[in-house]
């Protein structure tokens, strides 16, 4: 007897409680009145799932959240009917660290939909507005649009059905713990959105998801960095990155400061004002934005927005390979090219690897394809030449010399090639760009190079001398110093080079 085939049962499709269509965020907020800036604009704008705002205080992160939702409740409006149908609701949280976080964007949708006159048909009993109690919840279309403010102290109430958005409130101060295990599953149902703002506080888990909207291959993820100088409402006469520097090496070199001053650095007053009232880690945290800027960190200057990047193989650049010898430490190897010009430096790629004998060291590296053929010689520690006679063995590759002298030496090589070359040239100018930059793939030594650190206090031994960085987070570093040793050379070899030329040509 023939066996029909028996089909296989289709999958269920995800259940979508989006409207048809949208209304356009642009024209409705020009109905109501409100009038976003530049920078708000540029988040309103994107159409990705997730998004990351890491904004300075008062550039309005929350009116960006707060109307949002409003257009949301418009939108439930346009698919009341299917909802009832499904018996489902489009609903919506507001989640910060206390109620008095999630108050400000809930302040701003409940003020907007009373203005739009749309009071009367407020769910009673079912909306309320009691900041001091943290009982904050709208309810609109017979409970189809449903948007309540959460605090995180009360984990108990991160409890609920399916949502279809969620907006994390000063994002950078909430557990990880609340976006993964509370937030994160309830938004599959229907495909919900989450939008993250937040001033950054250091390399925490919300710098992470800003990190992701930074990624060419997360296309669900977009992120920002705005100062809070974006806002014209706040700062009408503005500022710039390179402004705000121009103007902190002048305080820095005595120049009077004031009105005069700001006007020339054409900085907005209360910016400078900023600039020269808090400390320079705080003005770069509170009011610029910044991830990178870290007390004792050693490379101030590595900013990821610029100095990380993809990077495909340059056949006609040269390639090399540095190494920092460990076990129970991490041994690392970098693959790097230098551009034919002899100036630029690409970090490619990395083995970064505890507990490894140096045979087993040489293997990863082979079994990573991190030595090609085009590998012209590696740049090892100098203190650990049987290490090095193995990798040049099993590896076919020739070690170089002089990759010893003062750390300090190797510090301020990188440095300065974490510096933007052709300053003078406008932002985004091709010809714009920093001598040293990263591949996202070198994760371990983009970490070492944003966490390796000087001591709080100098000890008491080193009180007349340099104090040497911490020896953490330090081996992604210690490698790509001995590359820019035995490369380019310790300063005493430079200048010694230099008087040898000079002699010449005076001979």
């Amino acid at each position: 007897m023939q066996l029909e085939p028996v089909a296989e049962p289709s999958k269920p499709a995800r259940i979508s409680l989006d409207p048809p269509r949208t209304i356009s965020e642009r024209a409705l907020y020009a109905k109501i009145g409100w009038h976003p800036h530049d920078g708000q604009l540029e988040v309103i704008d994107s159409h990705t799932r997730n998004k990351a705002v890491a904004a300075g205080r008062r550039f309005g992160k929350s009116e960006i959240g707060g109307h949002k939702l409003f257009q949301e409740a418009l939108n439930t409006r346009l698919v009341k009917s299917m909802l009832d149908e499904l018996g489902k609701r489009r609903e919506f949280w507001i989640v910060g660290p206390t109620y008095t976080d999630s108050e400000k964007e809930f302040r701003i949708v409940y003020n907007e939909l009373k203005r739009a006159g749309l009071e009367d048909y407020f769910d009673r009993p079912g909306t309320y507005n009691d900041p001091l109690g943290g009982n904050m919840h709208i309810s609109l279309w017979e409970g189809r649009f449903q948007v309540h403010a959460k605090s995180a102290k009360h984990p108990d109430s991160l409890v609920g059905e399916g949502l279809s958005g969620a907006i994390l409130a000063e994002a950078a101060k909430l557990k990880e713990s609340v976006y993964t295990k509370f937030v994160r599953p309830t938004l599959s149902d229907f495909n919900g959105w989450t939008l993250m703002t937040s001033t950054p506080e250091g390399k925490n888990w919300f710098y992470e998801m800003w990190k992701r909207g930074q990624d060419p291959h997360r296309p669900d993820w977009d992120s920002w960095r705005m100062p809070a100088w974006r806002n014209p409402y706040v700062y009408p006469e503005g500022a710039t990155d390179g402004a705000i520097a121009r103007l902190r090496g002048a305080i820095e070199e005595g120049a009077v400061v004031g009105p005069l001053l700001y006007e020339q650095m054409e900085v907005d007053p209360e910016v400078g004002a900023l600039v020269s009232d808090l400390t320079e880690e705080s003005f770069n945290q509170e009011i610029a934005a910044d991830f990178t800027e870290f007390v004792g960190r050693v490379f101030k200057g590595f900013d990821e927005e610029l100095h990380v990047g993809d990077f495909a193989f340059e056949p006609n650049w040269q390639t090399y390979a540095a190494v920092d010898y460990g076990f129970t430490n991490p041994s690392v190897w970098l693959l790097i090219q230098v551009d034919p010009f002899g100036e630029r430096v690409r970090v490619l790629d990395e083995v970064y690897e505890s507990g490894l004998t140096p045979d087993e060291f040489a293997a990863a590296i082979e079994r990573r394809g991190l030595a090609p053929a085009s590998v012209r010689a590696f740049y090892p520690d100098p203190a650990s030449p049987g290490d090095t006679r193995i990798l040049e063995k099993e590896l076919r590759l020739r070690a170089k010399g002089g990759t010893g002298g003062e750390i300090r030496w190797r510090i301020d090589a990188m440095r300065a090639a974490l510096r933007v070359h052709n300053k003078h040239l406008p932002e985004g100018h091709a010809d714009r760009y920093p001598l040293l930059q990263f591949d996202r793939k070198c994760t371990k030594t983009i970490n070492d190079f944003l966490n390796y650190r000087y001591p709080e206090k100098r000890t008491q031994v080193d009180t007349n001398s340099p104090e040497n960085p911490m020896k953490k987070d330090d081996h992604g570093p210690e490698a790509l110093g001995r590359f820019y040793a035995g490369h380019f050379g310790t300063p005493d070899k430079q200048a010694r080079r230099a008087r040898v030329r000079k002699s010449n040509l005076a001979a």
